[in-house]
């Protein structure tokens, strides 16, 4: 595992100096931020089902409805970062009861800013996989099982065998950046673990309520691929439980 972010380059993103910089050296042993599959999968799951904020107040949550699942995430970030998250109800979400951990923390926020994490709505955001995710294989791996167990399903129709997809929506500015993100997603899976995919843009649409057109780009696992992935990636959790059951049906 290599150096991902050292001190003084995190320090250089701030813009005032003195006490700010005295404040600031709390954090300084967390440095230099090394590469790691757990690293990875924390910027899977704040691409998935997570969302970081920029100015003026640096945070972060990940949503689920799962509250082990939230306690897992948190204490992820606690072993990497020392800083702990807190779990509420998340009350603005119309799809059923589920809850957010937050990152309260604007420096935690900011170094994952800095590995990668995108700021902001990422539907209307330009991101890729960072480099120091794609050049090891170990990382890649824990990014991709987190990213498919995050925002991928398994498609289970009568009469064809189980097939793995994972999708984004973009906004129709960003569709080009979308389909290039989930390019890189399966060049990696092909080329770390032969596992084959396709990536197309999906023929249906979603006007928000600021008028705003996004569309859902799709990678689709080929069905004879799908038992590489259940071996050498995997969902985590309950998806690849139910995985598992469809292979051996």
């Amino acid at each position: 595992m290599g150096e991902i972010l050292i001190y003084s380059d995190f320090l250089k993103t701030y813009k005032t100096r003195g006490y700010r910089i005295n404040h600031l050296e709390r954090y300084k042993n967390l440095f230099p931020i090394v590469s790691s599959p757990q690293l990875a999968g924390i910027v899977a799951d704040l691409m998935g089902d997570g969302h970081l904020q920029g100015n003026p107040i640096w945070r972060g949550d990940y949503t689920s409805k799962s509250l082990k699942e939230l306690k897992r995430f948190g204490h992820e970030i606690h072993s990497l970062f020392h800083t702990s998250c807190k779990i509420r109800k998340c009350n603005s979400n119309t799809y059923g009861l589920t809850y957010n951990t937050g990152i309260n923390c604007a420096p935690i926020a900011r170094i994952l800013m800095l590995i990668g994490v995108p700021i902001g709505q990422k539907v209307l955001k330009s991101f890729r996989i960072p480099d120091w995710i794609k050049k090891d294989k170990e990382c890649f791996r824990r990014f991709c099982q987190r990213l498919f167990t995050c925002e991928g399903g398994i498609l289970n129709e009568t009469g064809r065998k189980p097939r793995i997809r994972l999708e984004m929506w973009k906004s129709e500015k960003l569709i080009k950046d979308g389909v290039e993100f989930m390019n890189e997603v399966a060049q990696g899976l092909k080329r770390y673990f032969k596992i084959e995919s396709s990536v197309i843009i999906q023929n249906k649409t979603n006007i928000r309520k600021d008028g705003i057109i996004t569309r859902p780009i799709r990678l689709s696992i080929s069905t004879g691929s799908t038992p590489k992935f259940f071996d050498r990636v995997g969902f985590e959790g309950d998806k690849q439980k139910s995985l598992k059951a469809l292979l051996i049906k």
